[in-house]
């Protein structure tokens, strides 16, 4: 658990929510917290498929793992605007697998794993909706949406306050100019309705929209990737696509979505850099891809602290990144038949 979320149990918020500047700040650290650790796993799971194999399902995964890209943008602006300070570079602040998501009830662990039916599983119970009565829930959150209605429920408290004000560091607010030209909006926070809209954009991604297996309202795209991320998860859980009509309840009645869970570089689950002596060509492999992860994440931290031309930096990381993952899931462990794979420490950790 990293210090800034243990400072964030110490703060605990009241029962009537969180009710503070510094508090709010807090829990959209955690929010930025909880978008990057689902990154690792996501990784995990797309560059572990062989070049070729289940083209669509790597399709489906890959644009998640990029909308969680832009899902920690858009807490960084959010918290930008109210005064805070991003953080995303510090050892504190990465995930140690296997892990509980940031400040959550701990009802389940996230683990680095080859693409697989329990990844499936695990990335469905990240992105699961939260039930129609489940009230907004600070601390101890059960389903991300519930967090994240408990942060929106924050920001109107304090803004009708005028507790906070959305007018600080506007040059470090990251715009659509400065983003990829991925799917999803990127939205610059200036207001009480802009802050809302950023994480309605979040929620909406994830766990989708009432009623609906979409993320807005738009007709379904050929693709899929206007589904919500658990919806995405489920079509590939059940090896069928959603088609117009089709409702949360009864899944997914489209065609068929082949895939083969054999077509998969065997990764050892949550390796270590430290299974292997200092100084071998093995561990060297690890600790530069470590090293490359977290210069992107200094990279991000930069550019959301104003430092735009570092924000440009992150898709060629991102691809030297892979390059270094997929690399290391053509080396064997050394543990039963299984290969090597990206352990998201930090540089030089001990075991």
């Amino acid at each position: 658990m990293s210090t800034i979320t243990q400072r964030l149990r110490r703060l605990r918020t009241s029962a009537g929510g969180i009710d503070t500047q510094a508090g709010l700040a807090e829990h959209l650290q955690v929010a930025m917290e909880l978008e990057l650790s689902t990154l690792p796993p996501y990784m995990c799971a797309l560059y572990s498929i062989v070049d070729g194999a289940n083209l669509e399902a790597a399709g489906l995964v890959r644009s998640v793992l990029m909308e969680e890209m832009l899902h920690v943008s858009l807490a960084a602006n959010v918290l930008n605007a109210i005064g805070g300070r991003p953080v995303l570079a510090r050892r504190e602040v990465l995930p140690h697998y296997p892990t509980a998501l940031p400040d959550s009830d701990q009802s389940f662990t996230v683990n680095l794993q080859k693409f697989s039916r329990e990844a499936i599983a695990t990335f469905l119970r990240i992105e699961l909706p939260a039930a129609p009565s489940a009230a907004p829930q600070a601390d101890g959150y059960h389903t991300i949406g519930q967090f994240y209605g408990a942060i929106e429920n924050g920001l109107k408290r304090l803004a009708k306050s005028r507790a906070i004000t959305f007018t600080h560091r506007p040059e470090c607010q990251v715009e659509a100019s400065d983003y990829y030209n991925g799917h999803g909006r990127i939205i610059t926070v200036n207001s009480l309705e802009t802050a809302l809209e950023a994480l309605n954009e979040i929620r909406h991604q994830g766990e989708g929209i009432s009623h609906s297996v979409m993320e807005d309202n738009e007709p379904l795209d050929q693709l899929g990737y206007n589904l919500a991320h658990y919806f995405r998860f489920m079509e590939i859980a059940e090896g069928r696509r959603f088609q117009k009509g089709d409702s949360p309840r009864g899944g997914p009645t489209g065609p068929l979505l082949p895939v083969d869970w054999n077509a998969v570089r065997n990764m050892v689950p949550n390796p270590r850099a430290a299974w292997y002596p200092a100084g071998s060509p093995i561990r060297r492999q690890m600790d530069d891809c470590n090293a490359c992860f977290l210069l992107l994440l200094q990279s991000l931290e930069a550019a959301f602290n104003g430092d735009k031309p570092r924000f440009r930096q992150a898709v060629p990381l991102m691809l030297e990144l892979k390059q270094r993952i997929t690399g290391l899931m053509n080396i064997p462990s050394g543990i039963a038949d299984t290969m090597l794979g990206p352990s998201f420490e930090w540089p030089g950790s001990p075991a």
